[in-house]
């Protein structure tokens, strides 16, 4: 028990940048591993018509969580360190964490109440009613692991938080595959979503509430009688956004189930799967970098922070890049060995969601920006004319080119989103630097054949090591002063 202690005790422990990103790399490759597998494992069995109702219900949930967390997570990245220093951290969580979860069990009932209606209008069809009932039970599980989630990255303990959605990922991938074998239907596939989110959220948040509410040194009560109108003034914007971006991400599919079907939705859901692996790089530095240059900024190095922004974005989509150009050389292979004969119609479209992902990296970095100064509707607004341009791309292209038209359309819009904001960033005084500019273009590349490409990544990556163009000199030494910090402490 007291080993358990000290354990957890360590997990909870503040680390940097660069620290934490080797152990949650770790952990989201086999994260990320374990989605691949089970992925695969859906996929194959379900078919591509069933694994279309599967993914369809995923977007169900994601969508309404959006409005039941009432957005209160985002501010936890955001307002930690100001409440931490004065020692009401612990009233700041129990305050946001009551009101969220009230919130949740009303959308739930509401969802029940409505499925056969949501079941209509989601697939044309009353028959997946017991699916939607899966979907809104899973509501509360789901916005309880989305606080917990976003409590750890706010307190900057990532380890707990890569460690949190391992968990879930581990889960959900064992018990869909077991269910999955005794009855392949998408119902399954839901229920183990369900009970993933149930069980990490129950294990996880008895941690929490034991070593950080109740902790001593965080016990101070908030008396500030404008403290939900703060956080509803922040959060407000993070309802709508994700919801405005579940949207944006699934219009594809959901155009395409209107002129073709689940078929289609189910092979073109499988690429965009497999290409989002690309994404976890980007992913990592943003959740990593915001608690830390939330902190930065607090104490006014907001130039230290521009800087860190550049490099980050620069690094992360070289890296990312690189993973790309491999992938599309070996596409063919890849697809056939996962999936088989059933999804290879996805492989022209493999070649535009590697971009789109690429994009999406860049604005999901730039997108600390907003947060730290206060505005994230800079976000809602960008993704809201992608999301127009998105819908009426869908319903022009997709009539005459099926798949591909629905590819070019997401890309074409995610294009328009990073467009916006560097426009929006650029008028908020944020410091983008030329050099940063050209790499956000450099995922253009991938449209040339094999032997252009990788001669022209060789090309890029030669130019970042061997000249100061890309990467400066500062930036250099920032990044190796990093990595040596990192390895003088796995020496000790």
């Amino acid at each position: 028990m007291i080993a358990l202690t000290s354990l957890i005790q360590k997990l909870l422990k503040k680390e940097t940048v660069i620290e934490s990103t080797g152990f949650i790399l770790m952990l989201t490759m086999i994260e990320r591993l374990l989605q691949v597998a089970r992925g695969v494992v859906f996929a194959r069995m379900l078919g591509p018509s069933e694994y279309g109702v599967y993914t369809l219900a995923l977007f169900v949930v994601p969508l309404v969580v959006s409005f039941a967390k009432l957005g209160l997570p985002s501010c936890y990245e955001r307002y930690v360190p100001q409440y931490e220093m004065k020692g009401e951290l612990g009233d700041f969580f129990r305050k946001n964490y009551i009101l969220s979860i009230i919130a949740s069990f009303l959308v739930t009932f509401l969802f029940l109440i409505f499925s056969k209606y949501i079941s209509e209008a989601l697939y044309d069809s009353a028959h997946y009613k017991y699916v939607i009932i899966l979907c809104a039970v899973s509501i509360c599980p789901f916005v309880l692991y989305e606080n917990i989630l976003a409590s750890f990255n706010g307190m900057r303990v990532f380890k707990m938080s890569a460690l949190l959605r391992l968990m879930q990922a581990f889960i959900f991938t064992l018990f869909g595959i077991l269910f999955i074998v005794v009855y392949s239907n998408a119902e399954s596939t839901i229920l183990a979503y369900l009970i993933s989110f149930a069980a990490v959220s129950m294990v996880f948040g008895r941690i929490f509430w034991k070593h950080v509410i109740k902790s001593g040194s965080q016990s101070s009560v908030i008396h500030d009688p404008a403290f939900y109108t703060k956080m509803f003034r922040y959060s407000v914007w993070f309802i709508i956004s994700p919801a405005f971006y579940t949207l944006y991400s699934f219009t594809d599919r959901l155009v395409l189930n209107h002129f073709f079907g689940l078929r289609e939705v189910g092979i073109y859901s499988v690429s965009v799967n497999i290409t989002q692996m690309v994404f976890m790089v980007g992913m990592i530095a943003g959740t990593v970098l915001m608690p830390s240059l939330s902190s930065m900024w607090e104490r006014g190095e907001k130039n230290k922070v521009m800087l860190i922004l550049n490099l980050a974005i620069k690094i992360t989509v070289i890296s990312v890049l690189g993973a790309a150009v491999i992938f599309i050389l070996l596409k063919k292979q890849i697809m056939y060995i996962l999936y088989g004969n059933k999804y290879l119609e996805g492989l022209p479209i493999l070649t535009y969601f590697l971009m789109f992902w690429l994009f999406n990296t860049i604005v999901w970095i730039t997108g600390i920006y907003p947060s730290l100064i206060e505005k994230p509707y800079l976000v809602i607004l960008a993704t809201a004319g992608g999301f127009v341009l998105n819908i009426g791309l869908n319903f022009i292209l997709i009539p005459q080119y099926g798949l591909v038209g629905a590819a070019i359309a997401t890309l074409s819009s995610q294009v328009l989103v990073l467009l916006i904001l560097l426009l929006l960033y650029r008028r908020e005084n944020m410091e983008i630097k030329l050099t940063t500019i050209f790499i956000c273009l450099t995922p253009f590349i991938l449209l040339l054949n094999n032997i252009q490409m990788s001669m022209a990544f060789l090309f890029l990556c030669i130019a970042t090591v061997m000249s100061n163009y890309i990467v400066t000199e500062e930036e250099k030494i920032v990044f190796l002063q990093q990595i040596s910090k990192v390895y003088e402490k796995i020496k000790k």
